[in-house]
């Protein structure tokens, strides 16, 4: 069953990481070639439809992770300090993830939509840089937490 677990693990951090590394290097660049309404449709569109996917991928990782943090528990502290920042940083991620997609994300189409100067952007882009460093560094502490459990 561990096996499966961590099969299904992987799959789901993998879509989440690859497709926010596609989204940082492919969409938003090949977006922002775009003007006017259009980009902010494609931008718009390309959210939306990552959205369901991304999402699942990162509450299937999690739900994974806490049955497999479950089984191979262990009462070393180096591991227990690994799992708990690796638990930490997932948190931040979600959050950032949230202000990044719900709430400045909409403010900046608004900014743009009205005509009014996009201050939204530049928080944006650094939360978003944020998110995807957080997306980073969370595979780097697994292997950690796996090293230690090994």
């Amino acid at each position: 069953m561990t096996a499966v677990l961590v099969a299904i693990h992987l799959l789901a951090a993998g879509i989440w990481f690859g497709g926010s590394t596609e989204l940082v290097f492919v969409g938003v660049p090949a977006i922002q070639t775009l003007d006017g309404e259009a980009r902010g449709r494609a931008m718009r569109q390309l959210g939306l439809l990552w959205r369901p996917l991304g999402y699942g991928a990162l509450l299937t990782a999690a739900l994974t992770a806490a049955a497999l943090a479950g089984r191979e528990w262990e009462h070393r502290p180096a591991f227990q300090i690994v799992l708990w920042v690796k638990v930490v940083l997932f948190c931040c991620l979600l959050v950032v993830s949230y202000l990044h997609n719900f709430v400045l994300g909409p403010r900046l189409q608004d900014e743009i939509r009205e005509g009014r100067e996009p201050v939204s952007r530049r928080p944006l882009v650094i939360v978003g840089w944020i998110s995807y460093t957080l997306t980073m560094a969370l595979p780097v502490l697994g292997v950690g937490l796996q090293r230690l459990v090994s």
